[in-house]
């Protein structure tokens, strides 16, 4: 059951639109969308306990973060020769790693096949591009659709990087997610990964790229050919055959 709260003064018809598709997707959970101006926010009780998420693309902590040119995801996706230009987000999720990407030049195609998750992110990368339009958001694409089916039906290669960010493995602590991911957890089941992995890298033009936990065990058999780590995450490299780093 979705309830909404409409707050949007600026830009109502987007909210207006929102609103419609919001309301057109079958969910199981109770959620609770309310809709500003310059972001949104999802509330639902996850384990006895409410859990609120608030997304925007104009927030300041999404913006410095995507200034920062010598994040780990930024060497993953791109390489030495700085020739990957196109990046496949097969998870995109709230399209923020996706936003980080793009603010340093590459076009990202995101996919996403929620309908409430696709809808939110929309109306916010529209919002975004009408109050401050940056260059950005002519590097950012956003389609509906499962990622297994877009790959299936696209003809030759998807993009020279494909990105995976495939929901974590349950950690053997008591520790929770982000609230972020924890309503992305709710809202969305894992695609078959396995089989995903294996059509992204035939797909692939230059590699794939997986996010996983520091610690956890990586996504397929075959060992990672460059892996960049960061505190508690870490980016596994899969080069195709025909790339060179």
């Amino acid at each position: 059951m979705l309830k909404i709260a409409n707050h949007a003064h600026y830009h109502k018809l987007l909210a207006r639109q929102l609103v419609e598709r919001a309301q057109a997707c079958s969910l199981q959970p109770e959620l609770l969308l309310s809709i500003e101006d310059n972001l949104l926010e999802l509330c639902s009780d996850i384990n006895a306990q409410l859990t609120c998420y608030r997304h925007s693309f104009d927030s300041a902590k999404l913006q410095q973060r995507a200034r920062q040119k010598n994040q780990a995801l930024l060497k993953a996706c791109n390489n030495k020769k700085r020739d990957i230009l196109t990046v496949l987000d097969l998870t995109a999720g709230w399209g923020k790693d996706s936003f980080v990407i793009a603010s340093h030049g590459q076009q990202v195609t995101m996919l996403e096949h929620n309908p409430l998750i696709y809808a939110c992110v929309d109306y916010l990368l529209q919002v975004a591009q009408a109050d401050n339009p940056q260059a950005v958001f002519l590097h950012l694409r956003l389609i509906q659709q499962n990622s297994l089916q877009y790959l299936e039906q696209s003809e030759g290669i998807a993009a020279d990087c494909l990105y995976l960010d495939p929901m974590f493995p349950a950690h053997k602590t008591s520790a929770r997610p982000g609230k972020d991911l924890q309503l992305l957890q709710l809202l969305t089941d894992n695609l078959d990964i396995e089989q995903l992995m294996q059509l992204a890298m035939a797909k692939a033009g230059k590699r794939v790229v997986v996010k996983r936990p520091l610690h956890a065990a990586p996504l397929t058999d075959r060992k990672a050919d460059i892996v960049y780590r960061e505190k508690s995450i870490r980016f596994d490299v899969y080069l195709c055959p025909v790339n060179t780093v």
